[in-house]
């Protein structure tokens, strides 16, 4: 509790005044010591200054109380402002360590962002480069299927080619048995004429009663003579063609007439291009290219692992003679 006394004189006036504050008072103080203002004109009432001391002496004891009370409460605000100031401090270094742990925290999250973006746009990426590749793959598979197609196809070709060519062979073979309308085919396809001239070819030789073997013998006078070709080179074109044939097939000839040398040991017919082994003897170059491992010792006909061939120029030359005689 705080009191204050104030006393005022004013002699010209005649004007005694007291007043008495109180701060921080409690509530029955304040009812009790009342503060009283005294105004007289000429002259003034008030207790004595001595019964003024013994009323503030009873209030000692009170004051006292109330002191020890204010202080012990002032202590314990002192106190609690104490803890309170140690636990804003704590929340305080708490707080700091949270925004610590929180800019750690939004720094980590913000490269983990970065980071799933990239990994994002890699799967993009990724995904494109997937789709590009099954294009290709679906394309690849249309191709391998379309080259199968193919090859299948040419498979076939191919077969019916081999017969064409081994049926072709075979009739080539056989010139000596041709008749009308097989000499028209070989003289129509050798000149690549139409089927209307080939009927016209069939008739003539029909008419002049022509077979293979009477066709060997026939010349280029007689070819343009009987069949009345355009031109010359028409009847040269037939000769030659059917000469080579000729050459290149045996039917016809007896094998008793034909000389023991011009015949090829391993294929057992008139050699087309002898060639001489290591071994002295003289064999049709595609007999022993296909063959020569059915020859004893065959590697006596080897050099560094390959065969050692000679072509037999003067032989071949005598061979074709001979064919050419038997026209």
């Amino acid at each position: 509790m705080k009191l204050l006394g104030i006393f005022k004189y004013k002699q010209d006036s005649k004007y005694f005044f007291f007043e008495t504050l109180f701060i921080d008072t409690p509530y029955h103080v304040k009812k009790n010591f009342f503060a009283k203002r005294i105004y007289t004109k000429n002259t003034f009432e008030f207790s004595t200054a001595t019964s003024f001391i013994k009323t503030l002496l009873s209030y000692q004891s009170s004051i006292k109380a109330d002191v020890n009370s204010v202080s012990k409460d002032f202590e314990e605000i002192v106190e609690k402002q104490k803890s309170i100031q140690q636990e804003i401090y704590e929340k305080y270094l708490e707080k700091i360590k949270l925004k610590n742990q929180m800019d750690k925290a939004i720094l980590k999250y913000t490269k983990c962002i970065e980071q799933y973006n990239n990994l994002c746009s890699i799967e993009r990426d990724i995904l494109i480069q997937k789709q590009q590749k099954e294009q290709q793959l679906i394309v690849m598979n249309q191709i391998h299927v379309f080259d199968n197609k193919v090859l299948k196809g040419f498979n076939v070709l191919n077969s019916k080619l081999q017969k064409l060519i081994e049926e072709n062979q075979e009739f080539k073979k056989k010139w000596n048995k041709w008749n009308s309308q097989e000499i028209a085919i070989f003289i129509g396809h050798t000149l690549k004429c139409k089927k209307s001239k080939m009927n016209q070819y069939n008739e003539i030789i029909k008419k002049n009663r022509i077979d293979g073997i009477s066709l060997s013998k026939l010349s280029k006078t007689d070819l343009m003579s009987i069949f009345d070709f355009e031109t010359s080179s028409q009847a040269c074109n037939i000769y030659n063609s059917f000469d080579q044939i000729f050459i290149d097939s045996d039917e016809g000839v007896p094998q008793q007439d034909i000389p023991k040398e011009y015949i090829c040991p391993l294929s057992n017919s008139i050699m087309k291009d002898p060639v001489i082994a290591l071994n002295g003897i003289t064999y049709d170059q595609s007999s022993i290219m296909n063959q020569y491992q059915n020859i004893p010792n065959y590697s006596s006909l080897m050099t560094d692992g390959n065969l050692e061939l000679y072509p037999d120029i003067s032989l071949q030359q005598k061979i074709k003679h001979f064919l050419k005689s038997l026209k």
